[in-house]
């Protein structure tokens, strides 16, 4: 596999694609955790929406798969952000393969966040943050080209799917647990 090429920026956009990562890195560590949140919950308000259909009330198998399948897709989709947040983690050393020097500054900040020295989100700021980070993430594609693949994270179309997956899991948890325990 051949080596990327080192490519030197000009001092001004280095210090804009430094700022640009230093308020991107908290949001995607933050959103990423959260959302790893909402596919746990997804995946276990799907398994209990299938037992819940098939064991406990008789429906047939079909009914219970649809159910299944349909309260599955918007953890799916929640995964594809998951994975997108996940490969932007990558940034220091995507960044030091273009800036260089950047790269320790960079490194820095993510270990900062991982010592837990970045301000947590709240829910309701978690679906928020999904527009910041594609606001920013699409900046970011200007100054790097094609480095990242960041297509979910900037279609404005996704991240509208991805804010209704992300409504839709916290209400089929809701459901799960008003069947659960009054039906």
């Amino acid at each position: 596999m051949p080596e990327p090429s080192i490519t030197a920026l000009e001092p001004e956009k280095k210090q804009r694609l430094l700022s640009i990562f230093e308020r991107l890195l908290p949001l995607v560590d933050n959103l990423a955790n959260r959302l790893r949140l909402f596919l746990i919950l997804g995946v276990l308000v799907t398994a209990w929406l299938i037992v819940w259909c098939y064991f406990l009330k008789h429906y047939s198998i079909g009914i219970a798969a649809t159910v299944g399948i349909a309260a599955f897709l918007p953890t799916l989709i929640l995964a594809r952000f998951w994975w997108a947040l996940e490969e932007l983690k990558d940034l220091p050393n995507i960044a030091g393969n273009m800036v260089g020097d950047a790269k320790t500054e960079l490194q820095e900040s993510v270990q900062n966040i991982r010592a837990g020295k970045a301000p947590k989100l709240g829910f309701f700021s978690a679906g928020k943050s999904l527009w910041s980070i594609g606001a920013m993430a699409s900046e970011a594609r200007e100054l790097m080209g094609s480095y990242i693949s960041l297509s979910t994270l900037i279609n404005p179309f996704m991240l509208v799917l991805g804010v209704i997956s992300f409504v839709g899991v916290f209400l089929l948890f809701l459901v799960g647990i008003v069947l659960a325990f009054f039906v």
